[in-house]
């Protein structure tokens, strides 16, 4: 089993660059095997965090999610993504996303994402390889294109780039072409199952064997010992999801949702002022839908039932914060108290 851990933005705002490494060396001490460092605009720079990670660590995987094709262009992520990897001696990974944090204030749309998020995966994974890349694809054009350094690669195959999504079509689509999926959002068997099948669609259209692709399970995550405070802790990430979502509802469909009339209301008017109210009206159903939030006995069970009904054996921890709880608090509960029962159950 692997288990990943990140960080969503919120839970990480009050974090000073001075901070990062010794919160990065905590996590390879504590045996996380990939740390994964988000990319929510206006936040602190995500591969400026990413290097001063991989300076404080000497063995713990480097991650970035998400990348999104549409704010920057996928050669200069590429570059970026290479760098981090000659300096962390060949830890570091990416996942790609449709994002959509920023957008609006950038004046961005996301547009026909599943063929975008393709054509990027083509230019970054060949790029990385140390091929010149030309595409006139359909969203993204590059032409002759190549990294003036030698990028470290990834010759084992150990590193794929992963596809981050909760999206149906993209699911399908990362299933042909990705060599790692990352299945966001779900946090019961049925809705991860049912995300599963769709990106295995996919794989068996390629005919590539079911062993050239990784799956991870990942979900917004709060420990604490009141499941009360676990709850409200999660609701914040929640509504974010619903607004950065909208009007994509099929993954709330899929948990056998609706989001409450007055909430999409909310949610429809694009103001974030409002997210306070959305919070408010978010139902428990929700959270339990969307979120690992509970004890540390509540959490390791939900993600040992994902284990065994789906044979997933990577998991993904996005870790949010309890009302009055520290990052490393948070950090040493999830590892001392989540990890060991998790691995008893499913071993």
């Amino acid at each position: 089993m692997k288990f990943h851990l990140g960080f969503p933005s919120g839970s990480i705002a009050d974090l000073k660059m001075p901070d990062n490494a010794p919160l990065a060396a905590l996590c390879e001490e504590l045996g996380f095997d990939t740390l994964w460092h988000s990319n929510e605009r206006f936040f602190r720079e995500m591969f400026v965090r990413m290097a001063s990670s991989a300076m404080a660590t000497s063995h713990i995987g480097i991650g970035g999610a998400i990348a999104e094709p549409f704010a920057l262009h996928p050669a200069l992520t590429a570059q970026s993504l290479a760098t981090v990897d000659e300096l962390s001696g060949g830890r570091a990974t990416l996942a790609l996303g449709a994002g959509g944090s920023g957008f609006q204030a950038m004046g961005i749309k996301r547009r026909r994402s599943a063929v975008a998020l393709r054509e990027a995966y083509e230019v970054i994974n060949g790029l990385r390889a140390g091929e010149e890349v030309t595409l006139e694809g359909q969203m993204i054009q590059a032409h002759q294109a190549r990294l003036q350094f030698v990028a470290q690669g990834d010759p084992h195959g150990t590193r794929p780039l992963w596809v981050a999504t909760r999206g149906d079509v993209t699911l399908r689509t990362a299933g042909e072409y990705a060599g790692a999926v990352m299945i966001a959002t779900y946090a019961n068997p049925q809705g991860v199952g049912e995300a599963l099948a769709l990106v295995r669609e996919g794989l068996q259209r390629s005919a590539r064997p079911a062993g050239a692709l990784r799956i991870m399970s990942r979900v917004d995550t709060c420990v604490h010992h009141d499941p009360e405070v676990a709850y409200a802790g999660t609701r914040m990430m929640l509504a974010r999801v619903l607004w950065v979502s909208y009007p994509d509802r099929n993954f709330v469909r899929r948990a056998g949702l609706e989001v409450p009339p007055d909430v999409e209301a909310l949610i429809a008017q694009r103001d974030l002022k409002h997210l306070p109210a959305i919070v408010e009206g978010l139902p428990d159903t929700f959270v339990d839908a969307f979120s690992w939030a509970g004890t540390p006995e509540l959490v390791a069970g939900r993600v040992a039932a994902i284990a065994q009904a789906t044979g997933i054996s990577e998991f993904g921890f996005w870790l949010l914060l309890a009302e009055g709880q520290t990052r490393e608090e948070a950090v040493r509960l999830l590892a001392e108290e989540v990890l060991p029962r998790l691995r008893t159950a499913i071993l």
